[in-house]
């Protein structure tokens, strides 16, 4: 070393601004704990940014270590400012850790000889490394540790901390996180009881906890900080019922904060559904993860859960007035079917969640699934590692698949969207895959297109398949301050739904549907008459349909903005 002061650089690689990573705040608290006599610096870059930026950061520091925790989503960028960083700064030492670590690491450290070890674990033995940097014969005996020397690899299983979790430092209590950002992560427990084949947290043996009272601590300090978004990182927040209702009488008492849970609905009884109820409005974001309905991929995963109870959970949770609802399919499972896929979508529908997010199956390093692959398993072997073809479902299948997410992606995940695209679903159960079908003859579906550009081409698709969707595309449309000539020019039958009139004078006012929160006064006015009573079902797709003479007047102010939307007093 070139003196006693030694510089150590993180180099965080997240996928945008918004994320932060606990490993930093975590190892870095835990190995001052443990070893003094280094200087820490923390470099953050986005893989949407330029990796020579980071790099010069880093170069500016001369380290004699670099540490950086890999994800599948940035392995490949923060690789590339290694390989550089190496060849400028040839003593600096690289050590690895994180979630692309927990398989065999042989070839990759061949791969990448600049890489001077990985460890598979937690933090707990990066402090013997640096405290034996120049000493490699005893890198074999520090728990998770693998390297290569002298052409033999060396591997030495997991680092676990053994003892109470609260020995492990506060990463908030020392100061080690980034202000400013829109949301933070905390752990109230490490591991999970289940052993779903395909997850990284089936590897861990069994699940440890932190107090209450250092939880209760925690978020006291990003209280304090002015933090208002928090992300709970357990795999299973109600694994513990007891434990959890606990925890959810603490957060309730920090009403300015949002809390995002990831919930096992399987699992959800009615105290805590009373405890979730307490919470006032928008104070609850929770994520499910389904993953799928399919029973026979369920046991071949070995996931805890029927898919009836999983079901039944997650309507309890979707009446919960106070919550947003996300939930998580995989496509690609063992057993799995496109059409289980294609079931599933349309059973989450109905249930109508907040989001439903479908994901391809990735086969992670040092998971089950990819120890011992299924017959007629084929997955990239690069990252993301997404499964390529299954005995079950071909190539093509799951091309399709990833169109269907991009298609719930751009429509039923956007709220602007939602009602139209489950109107369309309630009037025909056939409509996802039909619709997908028109996509993918007459567009890229993986493109993403501006909202006019996605009303259109479900106008299109209405046209030649139902004329009532048709209209209320219309309506969606013009909601939306869109241009009326854009979309019903030469498409509605100019007798019964063309606009009457465009004129500045206010008519006298109908019942009110929807008026804007700003203070603008309108410049124009749109009148128009539909075949059915639209503005009822723009609101709920599921309200009874009428068919009639139903005219609305669109309030619309500069700028293309809808102010108010009435109930003709004549129609």
């Amino acid at each position: 070393m070139r003196n006693s002061q030694k510089n150590i650089t993180f180099l965080e690689v997240n996928s945008s601004y918004s994320h932060t990573m606990l490993s930093y705040g975590y190892l870095r608290a835990y190995t001052e704990k443990m070893l003094s006599g280094w200087n820490w610096n923390h470099i953050e870059t986005t893989t949407n940014e330029d990796g020579d930026a980071a790099l010069l950061k880093t170069l500016s520091v001369r380290p004699d270590v670099v540490c950086a925790t890999l994800y599948l989503f940035n392995h490949e960028y923060t690789v590339k400012i290694l390989k550089k960083l190496k060849r400028l700064l040839p003593d600096c030492m690289i050590f690895l850790g994180g979630p692309e670590f927990l398989g065999n690491n042989e070839e990759f450290l061949r791969k990448n000889p600049e890489v001077s070890a990985t460890i598979r674990g937690d933090e707990s033995s990066f402090h013997s490394l640096l405290a034996n940097l120049d000493k490699k014969d005893k890198w074999k005996k520090i728990p998770g540790v693998c390297f290569v020397r002298n052409g033999r690899y060396s591997d030495a299983g997991f680092a676990k901390f053994a003892g109470s979790l609260d020995e492990t430092p506060s990463p908030y209590e020392k100061g080690h996180y980034t202000s400013g950002r829109p949301f933070y992560q905390i752990e109230t427990s490490r591991g999970c009881g289940g052993k779903c084949s395909f997850c990284t947290s089936a590897l861990s043996d069994g699940i440890a906890c932190f107090s209450i009272s250092r939880i209760r601590n925690e978020l006291e300090i990003l209280s304090k900080a002015g933090i208002r978004e928090i992300r709970i990182v357990d795999r299973t927040f109600n694994e513990d019922k007891k434990r959890s209702t606990d925890l959810l009488k603490i957060f309730r008492q920090y009403p300015e904060i949002r809390f995002h849970l990831e919930i096992n609905p399987a699992l959800v009884d009615q105290e805590i559904l009373d405890e979730l109820n307490l919470f006032t409005a928008k104070r609850l974001h929770i994520e499910t993860g389904i993953q799928t309905l399919c029973e026979k991929s369920l046991k071949s995963v070995k996931r805890f859960g029927s898919a009836e109870k999983m079901l039944s959970g997650l309507k309890k949770l979707r009446h919960l007035e106070n919550a947003e609802l996300h939930v998580d399919l995989i496509s690609g499972l063992p057993e799995q079917k496109f059409s289980d896929v294609l079931n599933d979508v349309k059973k989450l529908i109905k249930v109508n969640p907040h989001e439903i997010q479908l994901e391809t199956l990735k086969i992670l390093p040092g998971t089950s699934i990819s120890v011992n692959p299924p017959p007629g398993n084929v997955s990239n072997p690069l990252p993301p590692y997404e499964i390529l073809e299954t005995r079950t479902m071909t190539a093509g299948q799951l091309q399709t698949a990833k169109h269907l997410s991009k298609m719930l992606d751009s429509y039923l995940n956007i709220p602007r969207l939602k009602n139209l695209f489950r109107f369309a679903f309630i009037r025909d159960k056939s409509f996802i895959e039909k619709f997908l079908r028109h996509l993918e003859t007459n567009s890229d579906p993986m493109q993403k297109h501006h909202l006019d550009r996605r009303l259109l081409m479900l106008k299109d698709y209405a046209d030649k398949n139902d004329t009532l969707l048709a209209e209320s595309v219309i309506f969606f449309w013009l909601s939306g301050g869109f241009p009326p000539d854009k979309c019903i020019t030469g498409i509605l039958p100019v007798t019964t739904r063309k606009i009457k009139n465009i004129r500045k004078d206010e008519p006298p006012d109908g019942k009110n549907i929807f008026t804007s929160a700003e203070n603008i006064s309108p410049s124009k006015i749109i009148e128009i008459e539909f075949s059915f009573n639209a503005a009822d079902l723009w609101l709920d797709p599921e309200a009874k349909l009428m068919k009639g003479k139903f005219k609305y007047l669109f309030y619309t102010a500069q700028g293309s903005r809808v102010m108010r939307i009435q109930s003709h007093p004549e129609g």
